[in-house]
């Protein structure tokens, strides 16, 4: 997982607000409906950035995942 930063506590409790706990359970929710578009075969320029889907779903999951640990 690739961080564009290190965010601050108060910063990643913005981030976090920006969305209800339903709106962040519509995202997962989403994320793991996405997983059914993974195509091993696509070629590079058919993917978003060149970035397989499930490379980006971790990614994404990941910094989903840390936002909620660091906010406890």
């Amino acid at each position: 997982m690739t961080l564009t930063r290190d965010f601050s506590y108060d910063q990643l409790a913005t981030i976090k607000s920006y969305f209800t706990q339903g709106e962040w359970d519509t995202i997962d929710a989403a994320l793991e409906d996405y997983k059914c578009y993974a195509d091993d075969e696509a070629a590079e320029e058919d993917l978003i950035d060149g970035i397989p889907v499930m490379d980006r779903v971790d990614s994404i999951d990941g910094k989903i995942y840390n936002l909620y640990k660091r906010l406890g």
